[in-house]
């Protein structure tokens, strides 16, 4: 019969008494008849003794990495090295879902979300949903980015799908479950777009910032299709989508925000709207009023014109006041109101709670625009249905001003934001900035092109030669 053959000790760890017996213990790496094993203990639940851990390995190169591995592991309270069972659990679909769960308890908005989940779903899964994690390199970063070719064509698309990924690493190493120095998307490359000379890749070409005139023209479209004159019922649902336009012309508001704004947030003896809060829409489930985006409360100036002759009568409606009240009512009444809701978040017990996010059915709440049919704001979809409708409108009555099919709705922002308050009103950037809800450098990016102005007084000098 014959003999056995003796596991042969071919490295052991530091002396560690760091589960609280009084025999120390050390983490230990043999070579057997079968293969190698790394022997150690690990904390288990709360409150329970540590068990002993065995980790098998066919070469003595992967029996180092997962000593080496546990050592460290243990000297700075880190997971320890996992088992071949659970490694096969860890695919980039458990990676994935892990990166949805961490983006919920961050707190990242809905649509961020919805298209982090839409990423993963059309790309990332389908084409190596299950390959482990760790053994996740380069060649299949590259094979989720080929699949995404067939239907991603900007660059635009093609870098959010590769931020997703490089979240996604991230997250995988920070839970152990690859290796740090490995890097999954080092030598990923994407194609460059062409960039003008001092701007950066995502500076807004003065082209698709709409003129004055055409942002007149859309708003004179909607006073006329969507008024109480308008004769297509589609259109009439959306009484005051004129003056939204305006608002996001010469406020600079996301959509979220235009739909997000309430009698109680427009201050007309400051002269401005504050802006604190958005009109959500997740997909298939109801709308709410959440946070503004980056959790920034800023104030917006508008037009005294906009204030008073639009604003104003819908603010005395929702307020149940008469046509004739003065603004000092309106002022009182808002007033009244602030306070009832101030009150209600401090029986909420919430500190976060004030009158401007003090959780009220979105029913009840006094928003400014709706559609009548709902008395909800009005869906992204049936916005973009009606904005298209009040386009080709222009087209045909008033083809000198007709809106562009290059510029779409949000662009509007880039109107108040280049045209209204940084030329028209010559406000600084880092007041733009403010008014915006951005950073500076965002603002920078966009509207900032270094030598535009050199190039400017060149190229008026040169028109006089």
């Amino acid at each position: 019969m014959p003999t056995r053959r003796k596991s042969a000790l071919l490295a052991q760890g530091k002396e560690r008494r760091l589960d609280g017996g009084r025999q120390a213990w050390r983490v230990r790496l043999y070579a057997t008849a079968s293969g190698y094993q790394v022997l150690f203990k690990a904390p288990a639940a709360d409150g329970e003794p540590w068990r002993r851990v065995l980790r098998r390995a066919a070469t003595e190169e992967e029996a180092r990495a997962i000593f080496a591995q546990a050592e460290a592991a243990l000297d700075t309270e880190q997971p320890t090295p996992t088992s071949t069972r659970e490694k096969a659990t860890q695919t980039i679909a458990a990676l994935g879902a892990a990166y949805i769960a961490d983006s919920q308890a961050r707190g990242k908005a809905v649509r961020t979300i919805e298209g982090r989940q839409s990423r993963l779903d059309a790309h990332i899964i389908p084409a190596i949903g299950d390959v482990p994690v760790g053994r996740w390199r380069v060649e299949h970063s590259r094979k989720v980015m080929e699949r995404a070719s067939a239907t991603l064509h900007s660059t635009r698309g093609k870098e959010d799908l590769r931020g997703a990924m490089a979240a996604m690493r991230k997250l995988a190493w920070r839970m152990g479950w690859l290796d740090r120095s490995i890097d999954p998307i080092d030598g990923l490359e994407i194609g460059r777009s062409t960039v003008l000379h001092g701007a950066t890749t995502h500076y807004i070409d003065p082209r698709l910032r709409p003129e004055t005139r055409q942002v007149l023209a859309m708003a004179r479209g909607a006073d006329a299709l969507c008024g109480p004159d308008g004769t297509d019922p589609l259109m009439t649902r959306l009484p005051l989508f004129g003056t939204k336009i305006r608002v996001a012309a010469y406020g600079g508001l996301r959509l979220g925000e235009q739909n997000g704004l309430r009698a109680i947030d427009v201050f007309f003896e400051r002269g401005y709207v504050q802006v604190n809060g958005s009109w959500i829409t997740p997909r298939n489930a109801p709308g709410f009023r959440g946070p503004v985006k980056n959790h920034v409360i800023h104030e917006v100036p508008l037009p005294r014109s906009l204030m008073i002759d639009e604003l104003l009568p819908r603010v005395k409606e929702l307020l149940v006041l008469p046509p004739t009240a003065s603004m000092q009512q309106v002022l009182n009444a808002q007033e009244e109101e602030r306070q009832r809701r101030a009150k209600l978040a401090l029986r909420v017990g919430d500190s976060t709670l004030t009158w401007w996010n003090c959780p009220i059915p979105p029913e009840e709440e006094q928003w400014l625009f709706v559609n009548t049919v709902t008395g909800l704001p009005v869906k992204p979809e049936m916005h973009n249905d009606r904005w298209h409708r009040v386009r080709r409108w222009v087209d045909e009555h008033d083809p000198d001003n007709a809106w562009p099919r290059t510029i779409v709705y949000r662009n509007l922002r880039h109107h108040a934001a280049t045209r209204w308050f940084h030329e028209e009103l010559g406000e600084p950037w880092e007041v733009v900035a403010q008014y915006l809800g951005d950073k500076l450098t965002t603002v920078l990016n966009h509207y900032v092109r270094a030598g535009e102005d050199a190039l400017r007084d060149s190229v008026s000098k040169l028109s006089t030669r």
